[in-house]
């Protein structure tokens, strides 16, 4: 029900992203930021997503966040480096964490049939040269889980604070947690997944412990996978991602501070609170999970975070026409 009719929402929203974009005004003491990802993919899309940065680059925003899938295909260094120029134009500071399409799903002749674990060296060359660093042209500082001697290759784990909420992205792909199959996985690959999702629970936890040690009144973690997390905890699919879900679980239980999960991956616009205690089955309502659309939805969601404890969020998505008119 509730997917129904945030559905009904986003197509009613459609002919007032028509109109020019008049950015909302914030109240005092609230600031907001973008969530975009799942596109471009092909064919109109690309115009619509540069109308898409363009509201976004017209909007007050502390900074923007796009949580993955930023191609179908090609898989080439050529498509990596457009890509990359186009969120760096943004007037904005822009954090980005990877999806599946760009490196874990191009192993399909589509995408260039080429080794995953190799198109990852590539993307973190282009995108996470300067890790310690945003996006964007109004960059800001990070920090990187690179830094920790335990995890150096994983650039792309980052985090920062922004009037008191801790923000985190985390690296977990779609497609089975970069498990799937394809011809010529190795043990390496197969390696290469275990180790990335314990960086990732290790870095969840250090999100959880910087947002408990500086009193933060919120956490944002931003990841790209559909965990499944309103699917049973038998479920296949969503034990390729086990070891993060039951950790943050716990986590979640053990805190009384609001935490917002923004991810992609289903291309479904959702607002909901999925994670359930899994001895109990209860709502773990400090939890609330943000799915932004994504193509042929190609679009954007504008959140905004005001008040103290425990603050208010507010969610506005914006779907750009199929012929945009500037």
């Amino acid at each position: 029900m509730l997917r129904t009719s945030l559905a009904l929402l986003v197509v009613a929203l459609i002919p007032a992203c028509r109109d020019p974009w008049t950015p909302p005004v914030d109240p005092p003491e609230s600031f907001s930021f973008a969530v975009l990802g799942d596109a471009p993919y092909h064919g109109l899309d690309f115009m619509r997503y540069r109308h898409v940065l363009d509201e976004i680059g017209r909007d007050d925003l502390a900074f923007v966040i796009h949580v993955g899938d930023i191609l179908w295909y090609p898989c080439t260094d050529e498509t990596y480096r457009q890509r990359f120029e186009q969120l760096d134009a943004l007037t904005h500071a822009v954090v980005y964490t990877p999806g599946d399409n760009e490196w874990a799903d191009c192993h399909e002749p589509v995408a260039g049939s080429y080794l995953p674990l190799e198109r990852l060296d590539a993307l973190r060359d282009v995108f996470f040269a300067e890790p310690r660093e945003s996006l964007g042209q109004s960059r800001i500082a990070l920090q990187t889980q690179a830094d920790d001697s335990r995890w150096p290759e994983f650039v792309e784990n980052v985090r920062w604070t922004h009037l008191g909420v801790v923000f985190a992205t985390i690296h977990l792909p779609g497609s089975w947690n970069a498990g799937s199959i394809f011809e010529g996985r190795s043990e390496e690959d197969d390696d290469a997944t275990t180790r990335r999702t314990a960086a990732a629970v290790s870095w969840l936890e250090t999100a959880f412990a910087q947002a408990e040690a500086t009193g933060a009144r919120a956490l944002v973690i931003a990841t790209h996978a559909d965990m499944l997390l309103g699917e049973p905890a038998d479920d296949r699919y969503r034990r390729s991602y086990e070891p993060l879900v039951e950790r943050l679980e716990q986590l979640v239980a053990a805190t009384a501070r609001p935490v917002l999960l923004v991810h992609g991956d289903s291309h479904d616009y959702l607002l909901d609170q999925p994670l359930r205690d899994r001895n109990h089955g209860s709502i773990l309502q400090q939890l609330t999970r943000l799915e932004v659309m994504g193509a042929p939805d190609v679009g954007w969601v504008r959140v905004t975070i005001s008040g103290d404890s425990p603050p208010d969020y507010r969610f506005l998505p914006r779907v750009a026409p199929w012929l945009p008119l500037w």
